[in-house]
């Protein structure tokens, strides 16, 4: 189980990457988002998926470690790609176009995503991404 949760934080590892790690794990998660069909049941339930390891995962971080959100838990930046990339339309430009979008408002965290970092339980860990993700998504979908 150790392992699995482990696996799960650091995306199989690429948490440990030494440079840009959030980076790393939001351009492979965009990768292997690119080959998920376009499909509402199938998107929401994987998305549902990488929600519930995410939820799990950094609350078991946060009861057993001081360090509130360290650079090598990576799962969040999976999951606000993936609340980006939901349902997008499987184009190159419009896949890059939301990593940038979504890792100036993850790196920058301008307004509510600053303050949300904040929660507690592991839930600050996730929030942040989830909320980047949501407004990357809103002004891709406006774009389109």
């Amino acid at each position: 189980m150790n392992l699995i949760y482990k696996f799960t934080l650091t995306f199989f590892g690429a948490g440990y990457i030494k440079y840009a790690p959030g980076s790393i794990a939001s351009l492979l998660s965009m990768i292997i988002w690119y080959f998920i069909p376009n499909h509402l049941i199938l998107q929401l339930l994987v998305l549902f998926l990488i929600l519930l390891l995410s939820i799990f995962s950094c609350y078991k971080h946060s009861a057993i470690s001081d360090i509130k959100d360290p650079s090598y838990i990576v799962i969040d930046e999976v999951l606000g790609m993936s609340i980006s990339l939901f349902l997008l339309p499987k184009h190159i430009t419009l896949y890059l176009l939301a990593f940038i979008i979504f890792r100036v408002f993850d790196i920058l965290k301008p307004s509510i995503i600053y303050n949300i970092q904040d929660l507690d339980n592991g839930i600050g860990i996730i929030a942040d991404d989830m909320v980047a993700g949501l407004f990357t998504f809103i002004i891709l979908y406006g774009m389109i």
